[in-house]
């Protein structure tokens, strides 16, 4: 059995960690992972497509009214997993300057744990993400007895992070699905010299979708590992059957090329699959470089589009598709038993051979 030390501090049976996919709900599928063994996150929301990412650029009085339906839908979501779960969860906030929300959302649910006995029993950890680590709230999640896990794409930003005082890492290399670095930093380059240069446990992800990946991640120094697009493909993730589809075909459709895309987002770049909307996207890209239009129009562009593909429209091609390299290796859709069983006895039997293989 393959058991490390994060699995003890995360309360999880497999070192396997469901990454969010904020601006998108993953209640259901943060229940089937921690019921699976492995350790499900509930996502940070964005407001009601009436207000859409583009109301963190609106005034005031639209903004209280967008912080609202977020905090309906996000307290609704850990409200679900909390009664569902068998066993412990996280939830990611994301902290930019510009996400408006997040301070008083940290407070609702610090608030909300206290009195839901299942909020309290079951909520383990806070992972934060495209933000500073040490701005001085978050520092209320650990005096709250929350574990605080922070995700860098470098080295720089994981000892930025681990000096604010974060209790572990995540670290995702350019290959990953949604939010990556503005340099190209691969996962086999920065997991292992992030290990190397940090104290904190480490989980690592980009690019890692089986029992292949695991072990790899295991023998760089990690000790679980982070999976997104992966856990898109599966029987229980709720967004539009045509997305896993439209992933799981993505080998096909781009046999010669990379079936992904690197282009600007609301918090950084942001790795699409290919489509009519992302290469749009692309090309704004490219006049925001160019100073021809402003960070707004982009802000607008996404956020029209955000929803398009992965809930009930199902459009394809004029939708944002957020998906990691890794798409290419997709070709089946399990449910998130099957999947996590499978990693870990795929890592079992890997691991056994390559002992034969040191013994000789």
């Amino acid at each position: 059995m393959i058991h490390t030390n994060i699995c003890e501090m995360l309360g999880m049976e497999y070192p396997i960690v469901q990454a969010p996919m904020g601006p998108f709900d993953t209640k259901e599928l943060a229940i089937a992972v921690t019921n699976a063994g492995g350790f499900g996150i509930a996502s940070h929301p964005v407001p009601d497509a009436e207000y859409g990412i583009a109301s963190i650029i609106a005034d005031d009085e639209t903004r209280a009214l967008a912080y609202q339906s977020v905090e309906r839908k996000f307290l609704a979501s850990v409200q679900m997993i909390a009664r569902e779960a068998n066993g412990f969860f996280g939830v990611n906030f994301r902290v930019a300057p510009v996400q408006f929300d997040v301070q008083p959302l940290l407070d609702k649910l610090l608030e909300e744990r206290e009195k839901d006995p299942n909020i309290y029993k079951k909520l383990k950890m806070v992972v934060c993400s495209a933000g500073d680590p040490s701005q001085p709230f978050l520092q209320k999640i650990q005096e709250a007895g929350l574990l605080r896990f922070h995700t860098v794409p470098s080295v720089y930003h994981a000892r930025k992070a681990e000096k604010s005082g974060v209790d572990g890492i995540v670290v995702t290399g350019y290959e990953a699905g949604g939010h990556v670095a503005r340099e190209p930093f691969h996962t086999f380059v920065v997991v292992p010299e992030v290990v190397k240069s940090v104290g904190v446990p480490v989980i690592a992800g980009g690019g890692v979708c089986d029992g292949k990946g695991l072990v790899a991640m295991l023998a760089f120094g990690a000790q679980a590992i982070y999976m997104g697009t992966r856990f898109i493909v599966t029987e229980e993730c709720e967004f539009n059957d045509v997305v896993k589809q439209a992933i799981m075909a993505s080998s096909e459709n781009f046999p010669r090329e990379d079936p992904t895309i690197v282009t600007q987002g609301v918090y950084g770049p942001l790795r699409h699959l290919k489509n009519k909307f992302s290469m749009e996207l692309l090309a704004l890209t490219q006049q925001l470089k160019n100073k021809e239009i402003a960070m707004a129009d982009v802000y607008k562009f996404e956020s029209d589009a955000t929803f398009r593909a992965k809930g009930e429209e199902g459009n394809i091609e004029d939708g944002a598709i957020w998906a990691g390299q890794d798409s290419i290796r997709l070709h089946e859709k399990p449910s998130c038993k099957e999947l996590i069983d499978g990693i870990m006895a795929e890592a079992t039997e890997i691991i056994a051979n390559l002992g034969n293989l040191a013994a000789t």
